[in-house]
């Protein structure tokens, strides 16, 4: 790469400038099997250069069936593709020489584009770009199932978004076009978009359908509740919102449970149906389609139409120029241009059903201040009274009597009579007032006249309470806001103090279980050494009878030991090749002592350094002879003792072990209640105070809309003051609530 001049075939790259890294020479972008490089040739024009690192006989192949099958899709517009999304390549089969030897290597033309995850973050808060950007994902996946084609490594990386929104779909190792049917894949995939359930063997059309489901998902979910992208992306992982783990273990998955509990019904459905294609097989989960997730068919198809309208190529800044000429390529394909322009402006037809739209306040419905109060309207006064209007009545009527009752018993004197009727008098009074005032129909109507005279204030002033009800709707949005980042935050430390909880759990396990695992590793060889063990005093046992049936007479066969030497060592006791076991040269070399089995020394005259190392050396011979016809095997009864012993300690180490999988296990799940429980905590008072926000806002909403046409509106509830304070002094006067006390009516 140092020398494009001499490493490359194709004139653009022979003459381009790869790009440099400032330390380490060309900069690539490596990845599982090839490493791309960034040249730029003279007229400006900026290519990817795609070098294998593995070496496949059938990449040519590959890529040909590649080139054929993009090659007869057509170009975005009526009857071909909803928008530009395939990039045009040429395979280079002397595309880089390294030493003396050409490899081969993909050239494709240089995508302006940002990365899924990053144009995401970028467009967090525009739900109308993530609804769009859904539908268009939905309609490139829809080209690629009408065409028989798959992917093969549908994700993140392998999506960009170009400047106008739409698709652009890179990497084609791994994809899927009728003519290789019966192939094998070369790869699986991005681990953190794949069923688990994924294999080589799932090599078709349908091994795209599982990761966009889940792509699909994240932007749905995403573009419904932007929370959901803090609450379950994490910035140093390799996903959207669902990960590998999530997948391989549902249930102590942090994610399902928001996901399949979110307010939104889509929002549910669709993980719903992602969760429950985890235990299908790859080729077993359905196309993705509108109808799929229950879109809008008039949303369906305006997001078709603008994507067929949008872009106008591939290559850098949206050229569309191909890779056409004379090359020297195997094969290349250039994507067709755009047949059509820009999308028209205009409402987006998507947002129906996405978003729910306040319905205009109807003019017969009236306003919390022009309802009349309960048990007003129509002069209906008070109804059916209630154990506090008859603790009322008894009490008033009982305050009332009291002092004439005192009197007349002569328990207190006459004088007193009027100062204590003017008490009871009062007491009485106040009874009956704390009755009226207790009543639901004073208190809806004192609430009314509240209220009436409120908008009579605001409606006074109409420009300034319009921008103190403006400033309220703010203030309630920047705490929803703040109180929604506080949860988000909350939520991503209780993922992580569940992620590193399992790690520590999981640690603490393998440290358990690793010494136990040990062991049971090398329970074979324990009992190997066992058998050997219990073999060694049979063994030990046949070489001495062996040894004992040979008689020191046989050494006379070695070179140096006559009868005068074999007689000698029989006076000194030795007359099998029991009765030693060695010899001693330790103290002086010239004096050699021979070594009986109980550790005596002895020395036999005639017997030097020569004649006993003989002697030694012909003893050892023949213990040789004697273990090589040992017994081979312990005794029935033996072997099963050990056997028996070796199964109970491997039966004690897997107790062992499973004892600890099970504490762990139970570990982990009182940690992932406790996580859950809490996260659904926070869910709930997240909800609740949505909720009452909206229901805030919308009552300011309308209070603001009421303040058009102030002057008239203003004269309106004026009057309307006037009655309803009228009505409250008649039907709800105290006058009118005594003779309720007294006749019910």
């Amino acid at each position: 790469m140092q020398h494009p001049e001499l490493c490359f075939n194709d004139p653009d790259l022979r003459h381009g400038t790869v790009q440099q890294s400032p330390v380490l020479g060309p900069k690539a972008i490596s990845g599982n099997f090839a490493s791309v490089f960034s040249i730029t040739a003279r007229n400006g024009q900026r290519y990817a250069l795609k070098c294998f690192t593995r070496d496949s006989a059938t990449l040519g192949k590959r890529y040909s069936a590649i080139s054929s099958a993009l090659g007869g899709l057509g170009g975005p517009g009526a009857g071909g593709l909803s928008q530009p999304w395939p990039v045009g390549f040429d395979f280079l089969e002397r595309g880089v020489l390294v030493g003396r030897e050409w490899y081969p290597a993909v050239k494709m033309t240089w995508v302006q584009g940002t990365g899924l995850i990053g144009w995401i973050e970028r467009n967090l808060h525009d739900p109308a770009a993530l609804h769009t950007l859904a539908d268009r994902f939905l309609a490139m996946t829809g080209d690629l199932e009408r065409n028989g084609i798959a992917h093969g490594d549908l994700q993140h990386g392998n999506l960009l978004v170009a400047t106008d929104g739409t698709f652009r779909l890179v990497d084609y190792d791994g994809m899927y076009v009728p003519a290789l049917r019966g192939e094998r894949a070369t790869e699986n995939g991005h681990r953190n978009y794949q069923s688990p359930s994924r294999t080589a063997a799932d090599f078709g059309p349908a091994m795209d359908r599982f990761s966009a489901w889940t792509i699909e998902l994240a932007l749905l979910a995403v573009a419904t509740d932007p929370g959901l992208w803090t609450q379950l992306h994490d910035r140093h992982g390799e996903f959207l919102i669902l990960s590998e783990a999530d997948f391989r273990e549902p249930a102590t998955s942090l994610a399902w449970p928001v996901l399949l509990s979110h307010p939104d019904h889509r929002v549910r459905d669709v993980a719903g149906r992602v969760r429950g294609f985890l235990g299908r097989p790859t080729s077993a989960v359905p196309p993705l389609t509108a109808d799929a997730v229950q879109l809008p068919a008039q949303r369906t198809a305006a997001a078709a139409g603008a994507g067929a309208g949008a872009g106008a190529g591939a290559g850098a800044g949206g050229s569309g120029t191909g890779l056409g000429g004379s090359r020297p390529t195997v094969t290349s394909w250039t994507p067709a241009a755009s047949a059509t322009g820009a999308p028209a402006s205009g409402v987006p037809a998507w947002m129906v059903g996405r978003v729910a739209t306040p319905a205009p306040a109807s003019a017969a419905t009236p306003t919390p201040a022009q309802q009349p109060a309960a048990g007003v309207a129509g002069g209906a006064g008070f109804r059916k009274r209630g154990a506090g209007d008859l603790f009322a009545a008894v009490g008033a009527l009982l305050s009332t009597s009291t002092p004439g009752a005192l009197v007349l018993a002569a328990a207190q004197p006459a004088d007193v009579l009027p100062a204590a009727q003017g008490v009871a008098l009062l007491a009485s009074a106040a009874l009956v007032g704390i009755g009226r005032r207790g009543r639901p129909e004073h208190r809806a109507a004192r609430k009314r006249v509240r209220d009436l005279k409120r908008r009579a204030h605001e409606l006074a002033d109409p420009a300034s309470v319009h921008q103190r009800l403006e400033k309220e709707i703010r203030a309630l949005d920047d705490a929803l806001a703040k109180d929604n980042t506080a949860s988000d935050q909350r939520i991503q430390a209780l993922q992580i103090e569940l992620r590193d909880g399992q790690a520590r759990i999981t640690m603490e396990l393998n440290r358990r279980t690793d010494q136990a695992q040990q062991q049971l590793a090398g329970l074979a060889a324990k009992e190997r050494r066992r058998m050997n063990k219990a073999l060694e005093p049979a063994i030990r046992a046949h070489i001495q009878d062996k040894l004992r049936r040979t008689s020191i007479q046989e050494a006379r066969s070695l070179s140096n030991m006559g009868n005068k030497m074999v007689q000698a060592l029989q006076g000194a006791g030795i007359r099998t090749a029991a009765d030693f076991i060695g010899v001693d040269f330790s103290h002086n070399p010239s004096v050699v002592f021979l070594v009986r089995p109980g550790g005596q020394r002895i020395r036999v005259p005639g017997i030097g350094e020569a004649r006993a190392t003989a002697l030694s050396d012909w003893r050892q011979g023949l213990e040789h002879q004697a273990r090589a016809s040992a017994p081979t095997t312990v005794s029935a009864a033996a072997k099963a003792q050990i056997k028996a012993d070796i199964a109970a300690l491997r039966r004690s180490h897997k107790a062992e072990i499973k004892q600890a999988e099970a504490e762990a296990l139970q570990k982990k799940g009182a940690l992932q209640q406790r996580i859950t429980d809490e996260r659904g905590r926070l869910t709930g008072q997240r909800q609740q105070r949505a909720m009452d926000t909206q229901r805030r806002r919308a009552e300011l909403l309308q209070r603001q809309k009421q303040l058009a046409g102030a002057g008239v509106e203003r004269a309106r509830v004026v009057a309307e003051l006037a009655v309803a304070r009228k009505e409250t002094r008649g039907a709800l006067g105290a006058g009118r609530y005594v003779r309720f006390l007294l006749t019910g009516g």
